[in-house]
């Protein structure tokens, strides 16, 4: 990459661009080799993120005069071109004239990042000659190259725990320069995740990825300052015990840098609680309110300086009062914190501990969270030799008095009415019956009326046909109008 940077010259142009116009040709046919003399060699090397710091700070020109000049030797190259924010993205001409827009990139094997600010371009193979970037450049925009880039973290400790708080730095450089430009910092973030190495004999066996922090260079949370280069920033590691391998990521839209650091082991906290609790307060004996709970903490890992522990937190009682609470006595003997007797409930500790390894290392870590239940009191029933006489009068009346019978037939001869009610109404509305045939004495009645209709109906049609017919017989005595034959 050294190689492919000292062979790539940049040359911006300061000329009108009706001078330019006159020169171009005479430009791209200087050899190569002088055009590269132009360019400061030193710079070239030490600064990965090229600036070019021997031209003016701000164009002399138009906006769309910023031009630049690619070697034959160059294989590759990526520019990183600022632009007034929200405005459309630049166009790259060729030597040879042609255009390269961002929709047509892909199409000439161009990668091409849009972004609000700037333009993130990767092109291989480029045409050698002078190049020209047309765009709402800023006034201090420069053309600038990226080249090497590298992450560079510090590697974490050997013996970690459960719970610690653990501090990182990162380096993203280019060309062993720190990336301190604005616009383009704003889009990186530096991702830690931790991946298990699925060995069977800890804990973590098939745990997979554990997604740990995002840090952004923007000088918040833990990072010092913004724009440094330099991602720092803290992480807890609350996740399983066992063998992990730490990564970290740092993503653009044209490329992306990981750092795969040597698994390390992640042991349990070294520090445990021993909890004696103290019987609660029954109602009728408030003196047992000075019998304190006892919390023990004692240090259970070999590497640890147990004389440099310190312990702070707090203790949420079951009335919901919360009270802090700090252990900071010298010595190698296990830390006793003693509670106060608040009655029945959960008692919840959150702890946090410093302290030393032996190796000098400092920690600071949370402890799981400790906590315990104390039962409400039982009260013992009264014995009965000591009820009085009346009570003992009444419980004997009750268990003299006979207990009744079951009322089975009751039951059985109600569930037999509700069973064959039940058939006949389903049968009566399945055989769509009215209640009038449930009326069986009025059947006659109803059939008579039927029969003396019909008969008066058949008289009628009788008397009808009679005179219809007598009708007729007078109407044929009137129209015989036929002549005898003599």
């Amino acid at each position: 990459m050294a190689k492919l940077i000292t062979a790539l010259g940049l040359w911006l142009c300061s000329l009108p661009l009706g001078a330019w116009q006159a020169t171009s040709l005479d430009t791209a046919a200087t050899p190569a080799a002088e055009v590269t003399e132009a360019v400061d060699e030193k710079t070239l090397h030490e600064s990965g993120f090229t600036l070019l710091s021997d031209l003016p700070t701000k164009n002399q020109i138009s906006l769309f005069d910023n031009r630049f000049r690619i070697d034959d030797k160059v294989d590759e190259i990526t520019l990183l071109l600022f632009r007034r924010r929200g405005s459309a993205s630049v166009v790259l001409v060729k030597p040879d004239g042609s255009k390269i827009h961002f929709n047509t990139a892909e199409a000439q094997q161009v990668r091409w990042h849009d972004a609000s600010s700037y333009d993130l371009i990767q092109i291989k193979n480029p045409m050698p000659g002078p190049w020209q970037a047309i765009g709402r450049l800023l006034p201090e925009s420069r053309i600038m190259l990226l080249s090497d880039i590298k992450l560079n973290v510090e590697p974490l400790p050997a013996n970690l725990m459960v719970g610690e708080t653990v501090k990182i730095t990162a380096r993203l450089t280019n060309g062993d320069q720190p990336i301190t430009a604005k616009d383009f910092n704003e889009v990186l973030a530096l991702e830690v995740i931790f991946v298990s190495t699925n060995n069977a004999d800890y804990d973590n066996f098939g745990r997979g990825v554990v997604q740990v922090a995002h840090f952004r260079d923007d000088g918040k949370g833990y990072d010092e300052r913004a724009r440094d280069g330099i991602f720092t920033g803290e992480f807890q590691l609350k996740f399983v015990a066992g063998e992990w391998t730490p990564k970290y990521i740092v993503r653009t839209p044209l490329y992306t840098r990981e750092v795969e650091q040597a698994p390390v082991v992640l042991k349990p906290a070294p520090i445990v609680a021993d909890i004696t609790a103290a019987a609660a307060p029954a109602d009728d004996k408030p003196q047992q309110q000075a019998i304190p709970h006892q919390v023990l903490f004692r240090v259970t890992d070999d590497s640890v300086n147990a004389a440099s522990v310190l312990l702070q937190g707090r203790v949420r009682y079951p009335t919901g009062e919360i009270e802090p609470f700090a252990l900071n006595e010298p010595g190698n003997t296990p830390r006793e914190l003693k509670l106060h007797n608040r009655g029945h409930g959960s008692y919840i500790l959150e702890v946090a501990a410093f302290g030393e390894m032996k190796d000098g290392r400092e920690f600071m870590l949370n402890l799981p969270e400790v906590s315990f239940v104390v039962n409400r009191p039982v009260q013992e029933a009264p014995v009965l030799a000591d009820l009085p006489q009346k009570v003992k009068d009444e419980i004997a009346a009750e268990q003299a008095e006979p207990v009744p019978e079951f009322p089975w037939g009751l039951v059985i001869g109600a569930n037999l009415f509700i069973l064959f009610g039940g058939g006949f109404a389903i049968w009566f509305v399945m055989t769509d019956k009215k209640l009038a045939d449930l009326q069986f004495w009025r059947k006659k009645e109803v059939k008579a009326a039927p029969v003396a209709a019909a008969v008066e109906k058949n008289k009628s049609a009788a008397d009808k046909n009679s005179s219809n017919a007598q009708k007729n017989n007078d109407m044929d005595d009137i129209l015989d109008l036929t002549l005898p034959d003599d």
